[in-house]
């Protein structure tokens, strides 16, 4: 099952202060994915967030997002490499549509100064920007992290997220579009990139606070954020799960196997 959001500043998932922060930090490369399933979008570049985390004061340090600023609406991917930096983001190119699952993400190369991001499967409009830093450097986050919004409590509610959200992970590697093709078919972000993925939250829906199985990150559930059905997901043996995942949360592992 998945988490049903709404665009309600008292209803969201939140993570804590300085967690995947902290995490990425030191990673020339980062990748972010979720499923989701939107019911309706804001219409700003970077409103509708899958996932916020901030790197300092005011300042986004990576999310995944809709951008619903134009007739179509795209998945984007952005973030900082410190906080000196400008907000660096680039826009997909298909339109995510609402009443449907769908899947995505982004890769921050940090080092190569490149966004790419990625839509059920696929690269999309990958570029160039400007990173000040050769790896993300950690600053003072001075906010929670989100997921299904920009940061927790949020104060405005176009950045929040309006439908499902399910099986948001984040790596410090570029996974590529073989992870993201594998991802796309429906396999658990376990089976990509295991050795760099530093946070994984199914969401099922079946705990309250929500579990990271990879960190042990707890998604404390703000107000309502409802279980809902969720997309069909292949997931390791239990003897892979044993293999993958901490001994810090077994009860999520469980869940899985």
């Amino acid at each position: 099952m998945a988490r049903d959001c709404s665009k309600n500043t008292s209803n969201d998932i939140d993570l804590g202060n300085n967690k995947i922060s902290a995490l990425v930090n030191g990673a020339s490369a980062i990748s972010m994915f979720a499923w989701f399933y939107a019911d309706s979008y804001d219409t700003g570049v970077n409103d509708n967030r899958l996932l916020g985390v901030r790197i300092g004061t005011n300042q986004t340090g990576i999310t995944i997002c809709i951008d619903g600023s134009g007739a179509s609406k795209l998945i984007r991917a952005g973030g900082r490499s410190g906080t000196g930096d400008g907000f660096q983001a680039r826009s997909g190119t298909s339109n995510v549509t609402t009443g449907a699952w769908h899947n995505g993400g982004g890769v921050l190369n940090i080092g190569g100064d490149t966004i790419t991001p990625y839509f059920e499967g696929a690269a999309e409009n990958s570029g160039a920007v400007t990173f000040g830093n050769a790896t993300y450097t950690n600053g003072t986050p001075d906010n929670t992290e989100a997921v299904g919004a920009d940061v927790g409590n949020p104060a405005v509610t176009p950045p929040m997220w309006d439908g499902r959200i399910a099986e948001v992970a984040v790596w410090t590697s570029d996974i590529g579009v073989v992870g993201f093709a594998t991802l796309n078919k429906g396999y658990s972000p376990l089976f990509v990139h295991p050795e760099t993925l530093v946070f994984y939250m199914p969401l099922f829906g079946n705990y309250s606070p929500e579990i990271d199985i990879i960190s042990g990150i707890t998604g404390t559930i703000e107000g309502t954020v409802a279980k809902a059905d969720h997309p069909r997901i292949i997931y390791p043996s239990a003897p892979q799960m044993r293999r993958f995942t901490t001994a810090a949360v077994p009860e999520a592992a469980a869940q899985i196997s």
